[in-house]
């Protein structure tokens, strides 16, 4: 199935230890080709013309009578891309970024022999939301589609699992936010799962968030979510040597988030927000989604071929990934990346996916895929790097850190003065010079009025991106 690992045994597992280790290394190449060889807009592409290690975990899970425990490490790629997108950590002390990074899952709890079962536990545990699991290994393509890419891997709190039957799970969650290592605000968030397999050939899985306040520095916001999908095989000849199995996932996501601060600038996350178009003046902050992917298996699943892709509705962008634009991450934000109400992400993406599996433990994979968005989004032949390096900033949102400045040609910090929206021609769509037209009676000190010589520097950005994926992941 798309989200669960194909194993069928665990070399080394005893009665009280089931050991598990995963290795994901890719070669990529972007087709705009970065000369900072960075991957912007997504959670598996990061680096590319280079072999890297995406993700290297070990641990596994502990039962010892009803008493029942998973740690799952997270070295490689995935310990610096994770939490650069959880903004919480920008709440309070104690540095919750570097304490949690290497893990992607550790959890303790216990079984209660009730129904079919009932487990009570508590940490870091995988959400599921957008149907594709945290690991390439498990799904049926490396890139996932916009709704996966930004839609929570993780949650931190309380996860309730109760089967009243054998084909039935109920898992409520209790947690700190939307993928966030702690809370933004006052409120945590509230959801659960809900997974109905009445068939061995037909899965359903709905998962529904809500009450969370999950915009930093915004307390009055909040957010709610639906996340809903279906898996069908409906094609089952497993000794053939040729086509033997056929399967399709399709997934469609909404969301939205109301109310919020009429204080502060637009940037800074200030304004009140509506689920709806314009609803008393306030503007409309979305998510809406789907994604389809088919499966086919041959020669006794020793190949697999994948189609699949979607498309995306994001205004507001506050589901949006955020590019790692001069090193900026969710607590610092990027001046050059419009997130704010009223902005606007369309967006479309396919992939095209070959495995080769001659072992349960191990994939060969191959992947192409073209993704487009209604604004320039992703990175350019210039990159997304400043002259010289990453600069740190003057001030941004109050934001302390790389990446809340502007930055001149010369690879200085730029002092401006002014980041609102119609200042900084925002509104304007990002509509020329690699997507920004900025006005050129904003002064700066690159020695130049913006609009005579171009003297701010900018990231390159781009409104499509093809790329290609080889990867070797190993699962046992």
């Amino acid at each position: 199935m798309n989200g669960n690992s194909r194993n069928k045994d665990t070399p080394l597992a005893t009665k009280y230890f089931t050991p598990e280790v995963r290795f994901d290394t890719n070669y990529m190449e972007d087709y705009n080709q970065p000369k900072d060889h960075t991957m912007a807009g997504a959670t598996e592409s990061f680096r590319n013309g280079e072999v890297q290690l995406e993700q290297m975990s070990f641990g596994g899970d502990i039962h010892v009578d009803n008493v029942r425990g998973r740690v799952l490490t997270m070295f490689g790629l995935f310990a610096t891309t994770t939490p650069r997108n959880d903004g919480s950590a920008g709440v309070g002390q104690w540095n919750l970024n570097d304490a949690y990074k290497y893990f992607s899952e550790a959890w303790g709890g216990y079984h209660f022999n009730v129904n079919h079962g009932l487990n009570i536990d508590a940490g870091i545990f995988v959400s599921y939301i957008g149907l594709f699991s945290y690991y390439n290994f498990d799904n049926w393509a490396y890139q996932p589609s916009f709704v996966s890419s930004n839609t929570p891997w993780f949650f931190n709190g309380v996860r309730i699992q109760w089967f009243p039957t054998e084909k039935l799970k109920i898992e409520p969650w209790i947690i700190n936010g939307w993928q966030s290592y702690a809370k933004y605000n006052g409120h945590g968030g509230l959801g659960g799962q809900i997974l109905w397999r009445p068939h061995p050939w037909l899965s359903f899985v709905f998962n529904n968030y809500g009450m969370g306040t999950d915009t930093l520095g915004n307390p009055g916001r909040s957010r709610l979510h639906t996340d809903d999908s279906a898996e069908v095989r409906y094609f089952d000849r497993p000794e053939s040597l040729g086509l033997d199995k056929m399967a399709f996932s399709v997934t469609g996501d909404l969301g939205c988030e109301y109310g919020g601060s009429v204080n502060g600038s637009v940037l800074a996350g200030g304004n009140k927000v509506s689920c709806h178009n314009n609803s008393n003046g306030h503007p409309k902050q979305s998510f809406a989604g789907w994604m389809l992917y088919n499966r086919f298996w041959f020669h006794k699943d020793l190949f697999g071929l994948t189609l699949g892709g979607g498309v995306l509705d994001n205004p507001g962008r506050y589901l949006t990934l955020l590019q790692p634009i001069n090193g900026a991450t969710a607590v610092s934000g990027t001046p050059y990346s419009a997130e704010y109400p009223g902005s606007i992400f369309k967006g479309w993406d396919s992939t095209v996916t070959f495995d080769y599996m001659p072992s349960e433990f191990i994939t060969f994979r191959f992947e192409t895929g073209y993704r487009y968005s209604s604004t320039p989004y992703w990175s350019g032949r210039q990159g997304i790097t400043p002259p010289g390096g990453n600069v740190g900033p003057v001030a941004y949102n109050n934001s302390v850190g790389t990446g809340a400045s502007y930055i001149c040609t010369n690879g200085t910090t730029s002092a401006v003065s002014d980041y609102s929206p119609s200042v900084m021609g925002l509104y304007q769509g990002f509509g020329s010079k690699n997507g920004f037209d900025l006005p050129g009676n904003v002064s700066s000190s690159c020695g130049e009025q913006y609009g005579e010589g171009w003297s701010l520097w900018q990231p390159d950005l781009r409104k499509s991106q093809w790329a290609n994926v080889i990867a070797i992941m190993v699962k046992w």
